[in-house]
């Protein structure tokens, strides 16, 4: 049995941060965690968390590499994308994928016709309609060129938009890509047919969930727990992306949050 002795994300002089993570990875505080005040802002809305001190107009990705929102799900990941491209200046860009069944038997593509297929987006699928501006940052949702560092969880940042590709730079300014439209088959056992979607392979990654930020540290965080965690170590992880308490904040109804606690786990 292994147990959790430092948190090596946290700064060596917050100790004080690195103990309370350890605390709630360790389920010592318990299944209800007490926010410290610095981390629940009077102002409960992530995108002033985090970016209200920036002009979109003339942002650097420097400023953008280091912030992130964290997400439960990805319902509530989307919906703050799509205010979030309200914020930022110039003309939004809409593409629409085509959705097609994988199966030739007349039955099946009646039962699934396109307008239905047009409503799901799997996990690790861009959405049916993209919603797109120059400059907003995104993220790859599949391996485009791994020896390039175009890899699926890579972000980067829209610097052109055409019909059939567009091209990104990457979060730090330093490499262009482009990036095509390709055609996408969800691997989801729980779908009961197989069908596939001709979509740029990309998401908006001004928030994410939780999961997918998984291994990666930020200057600054806004945790998003409208809804409570849904899985063992999941608060821990969201929470630890960030270094300090001055670098988090959490949108809650509350300032006391859920933990989900598996006490059997933990049992001698």
């Amino acid at each position: 049995m292994l147990y959790l002795t430092k948190s090596l994300r946290a700064l060596e002089s917050e100790r004080d941060f690195g103990a309370w993570l350890l605390n709630i990875g360790e389920k010592k505080s318990g299944s209800t965690i007490q926010l410290p005040f610095q981390c629940y802002p009077s102002i409960q809305d992530p995108i002033h968390q985090l970016y209200s001190d920036i002009d979109f107009s003339c942002v650097t990705p420097q400023e953008l590499e280091g912030r992130a929102i964290l997400t439960v799900n990805n319902e509530r990941s989307m919906e703050i994308s799509n205010k979030m491209l309200g914020y930022m200046p110039g003309n939004e860009t809409v593409y629409k994928a085509v959705d097609m069944i994988m199966s030739e038997d007349p039955q099946d593509q009646l039962t699934f016709p396109e307008e239905f297929l047009n409503f799901l987006t799997p996990t690790g699928f861009p959405p049916y309609e993209l919603k797109l501006k120059i400059g907003c940052i995104i993220m790859l949702l599949r391996n485009l060129a791994p020896s390039k560092g175009l890899c699926n969880g890579t972000r980067l940042i829209i610097t052109k938009l055409q019909q059939n590709i567009m091209q990104a730079k990457s979060i730090d300014g330093t490499e262009t890509f482009l990036i095509p439209r390709i055609p996408l088959i969800p691997s989801q056992t729980n779908i009961p047919f197989k069908f596939k979607r001709m979509q740029f392979p990309i998401r908006l990654a001004f928030p994410m969930t939780i999961n997918k930020w998984q291994g990666q540290t930020f200057e600054k965080i806004c945790l998003v727990l409208n809804q409570p965690v849904f899985s063992h170590g999941q608060l821990y992880v969201g929470l630890s992306r960030a270094r300090s308490f001055e670098s988090v904040s959490v949108v809650a109804p509350k300032c006391e949050i859920l933990n989900c606690v598996y006490e059997e786990v933990f049992c001698d």
